[in-house]
């Protein structure tokens, strides 16, 4: 820590947190600022330190909020509801609707490097799956 009076620029400076992780915008509902502060938990604290990445973050964040209201709409059809062709129509709708924000989640996490698919080579990726273990096949066991 550095000694002596601190620099009116050093004193301007605000950090979200004590550890530098950026704080989720205002503007945001709050079950995305739950999703922002958990996705920012899982991360290094310098991880979303640019201001693009944290506006990918915060499209990340309301794609996973409108995937969550569909998948609870369309958790609120019965079979019996489905009877009807419009009903049938409406939750079709709801599926491919949810399927298309489901997938921007996976671009934006994607892109954000938030997935092991981002993260690994293909060869890291083999060599982890290699590595990973699971079950032993018979001529590998200990005698």
């Amino acid at each position: 820590m550095a000694r002596g009076r601190k620099s009116a620029a050093s004193l301007s400076v605000v950090a979200g947190t004590i550890d530098g992780r950026p704080q989720p915008p205002e503007d945001m509902t709050d079950f995305q600022r739950e999703v922002w502060r958990r996705t920012v938990a899982s991360e290094a604290s310098t991880f979303f330190k640019t201001a693009a990445l944290q506006q990918l973050l915060k499209e990340y964040c309301r794609h996973v909020e409108a995937a969550h209201n569909l998948a609870l709409l369309i958790d609120k059809y019965g079979l019996s509801e489905l009877t009807s062709d419009e009903n049938l129509a409406k939750y079709e709708w709801l599926l491919k609707t949810r399927d298309r924000e489901t997938k921007a989640v996976a671009d934006k996490a994607t892109k954000l490097r938030l997935t092991n698919q981002s993260r690994y080579t293909t060869q890291a990726a083999a060599t982890a799956t290699k590595n990973a273990g699971g079950p032993r096949k018979p001529w590998e066991a200990a005698g």
